[in-house]
């Protein structure tokens, strides 16, 4: 229940919490189905647990949810039905004044969230069932194993963005604010990312340069309803705007999001490295500057969300993969603690026994917690794109 713990914190600290009168009953689910979660859905759009927790609250412990959801029907005493079957319910007494629930299945998914979890994406049909995915353990193993990058050598990928909108006068992505966010990728990837001090911090956070940056080969903003409204949940809509993976590193910006996440990125691994599905798609609420100007909360508003999407496109997993298990090589990096799961609040936390990484661009903390790479992340990210896009890198390849 750590993690439920931690989302109703981080809900109840947003402007706008749901009210949660005594004499009522929550339903939470525990970390396992956390974990399974996490599993479907990449990057959810954090606003959205609040809409979560008031599907989860039930006033008077009665059959309807805070937000007008009917309670699941009952599959026994200690039971409820979800959508893949019956899941465990179990009292965990009261906190103040409510009455706590532990289940294994969710209760209260958002709908936009429910979609992903009904429809994950299957394998790609060049992965074959009865062998790893390429570069867990192939060319790329963990980081330890693999050569520091030279200092005199640094890559300068060509970048293509395209800006999905869904009519001709949607203006909420423009050319100049695809500039500044690519600018402020760059920053990022050469450790020069600002650092806010939180009473926990005692030093500067890791923060190495990945000797990456990121060259502006265009940005193309289309028209496209579909595109802007449904990318996330059918990526072939965006395979159209990618038709040289091989010669640019493609970044599609959804402008009218139906599905409720900030960023859906596929592993270079997982696809020929002249496929169209090598894509970096965000969503325009986690572009740099897109709440300030349009009054969405905050946390997301520095342009963090591109970065963490690019360290995906890079090979890099989140540093919450697989959990506090190293048995499987977590996150394929041995210079990033593991955690549990995921932090959506900037706080000192020790999930796995030591302090977790909510600093590193591969959580999913607030933009103002997150700060940089790690060395063992910069020799994975480069070994990775050199064997899995070896034409993009050996294009993008330069000596200082």
């Amino acid at each position: 229940m750590s993690h439920s713990r931690h989302i109703l914190q981080f809900v109840m600290s947003l402007p706008g919490a749901p009210a949660l009168p005594s004499g009522g009953c929550m339903y939470l689910p525990n970390d396992g189905v956390w974990a399974l979660f996490y599993e479907h859905l990449e990057h959810p759009f954090p606003p959205l647990f609040a809409e979560m927790i008031a599907n989860s609250y039930y006033p008077g412990c009665n059959e309807t949810s805070l937000s007008g959801q009917r309670l699941p029907p009952s599959c026994g005493p200690r039971a409820m039905r979800g959508s893949k079957g019956c899941f465990e319910v179990a009292s965990l007494g009261s906190a103040a004044g409510i009455e706590i629930f532990e289940t294994t299945g969710h209760v209260g998914l958002p709908d936009k969230w429910s979609y992903h979890i009904k429809h994950s994406r299957p394998r790609p049909p060049w992965a074959r069932a009865d062998q790893p995915r390429k570069a867990t353990w192939g060319e790329c193993g963990m980081s330890d194993t693999l050569s520091e990058v030279p200092p005199a050598v640094r890559l300068e990928i060509p970048t293509k963005y395209v800006v999905c909108r869904k009519t001709d006068n949607d203006d909420s992505i423009t050319e100049e604010d695809v500039r500044e966010q690519h600018r402020w990728a760059n920053e990022a990837f050469g450790g020069r990312s600002p650092w806010t001090r939180m009473d926990f911090d005692t030093v500067h956070p890791v923060s190495v340069d990945m000797q990456i940056s990121f060259e502006l080969a265009g940005i193309e903003v289309v028209t496209d309803r579909e595109c802007a409204k449904n990318g996330f949940m059918n990526t072939e809509l965006l395979h159209k705007y990618n038709p040289r993976p091989s010669e640019h590193f493609t970044v599609v910006i959804i402008t009218d999001d139906s599905s409720g996440i900030l960023g859906q990125t596929q592993f270079p691994f997982d696809a020929p490295e002249n496929s169209s599905e090598q894509l970096v798609v965000v969503s325009s609420v986690g572009m740099r500057g897109y709440a300030s100007r349009f009054g969405t909360p905050l946390l997301y508003d520095e342009g963090d969300t591109l970065v963490h999407e690019i360290g995906h496109g890079l090979g890099l997993y989140h540093t919450f993969e697989s959990g506090c298990s190293k048995s499987d090589g977590g996150d394929k990096v041995e210079d990033t603690n593991p955690e549990r799961l995921p932090h959506y609040s900037c706080e000192r936390d020790m999930s796995c026994g030591l302090e977790d990484p909510v600093h590193n661009f591969m959580d999913y903390s607030p933009d103002t917690c997150m700060v940089g790479f790690t060395q063992g992340q910069k020799r994975r990210a480069w070994c990775v794109f050199e064997h899995d896009r070896p034409t993009l890198y050996k294009k993008s390849l330069k000596t200082v």
